[in-house]
């Protein structure tokens, strides 16, 4: 089975074309997890996806089903100036001839900054603003002009295949870069 999931890689790379930087390398990497079907439980597989998503600073949300897990908004930066934020959802589903196929979806969002900082009710002292004559201010929430990004996770879908069989992902890494080799002459 596995040389005709090599044999198949092969052909992807025929199909790309030229690629020779570190990012074309990443891509043609991922691309192949995107084809992967799995001839394992899909309570393995899930069970990888977890474990990639929590090394990836995710946490689990909770809900889901057995075949679908979705994670908390991870936010990274400074949201007083600049915030990414981001959130994955990985679906399992098994295929008629019984082998499971993961697909992970990331939405992706970018915070400038906050909106205008605002007065609050301070806690603690009967709904009364500030102490002494102040007034308090909290930040405002995180704002953003943009709208988020949905796109298909396929660094996630990656990880998880190295996670689940790193053997088979060292024969692609290595089908890989005899491409990329035989591209740069």
């Amino acid at each position: 089975m596995k040389c005709w999931l090599l044999l198949g890689v092969g052909v992807l790379l025929l199909g790309t074309g030229c690629a020779t930087t570190r990012d074309e390398r990443r891509m043609l990497l991922e691309r192949t997890s995107a084809e992967m079907a799995y001839a394992l439980p899909p309570e393995q597989v899930m069970n990888a996806a977890r474990a990639v998503l929590r090394e990836q600073g995710y946490i689990l949300a909770p809900g889901g089903s057995a075949h679908s897990l979705r994670t908390q908004w991870r936010i990274t930066g400074d949201l007083d100036a600049m915030a990414r934020w981001s959130k994955v959802l990985v679906a399992g589903q098994t295929q008629s001839d019984g082998r499971f196929v993961v697909r992970a979806q990331q939405v992706t969002w970018a915070t400038p900054g906050r909106t205008a900082a605002h007065p609050a009710m301070s806690s603690g002292d009967g709904g009364k603003r500030g102490g002494e004559g102040t007034t308090n201010y909290v930040p405002g929430e995180p704002y953003s002009p943009a709208k988020p990004m949905f796109s298909r996770a396929l660094d996630i879908e990656w990880a998880i295949l190295q996670h689940l069989d790193p053997e088979f992902a060292k024969d692609v890494e290595q089908q890989v870069d005899i491409y990329l080799a035989s591209q740069k002459r």
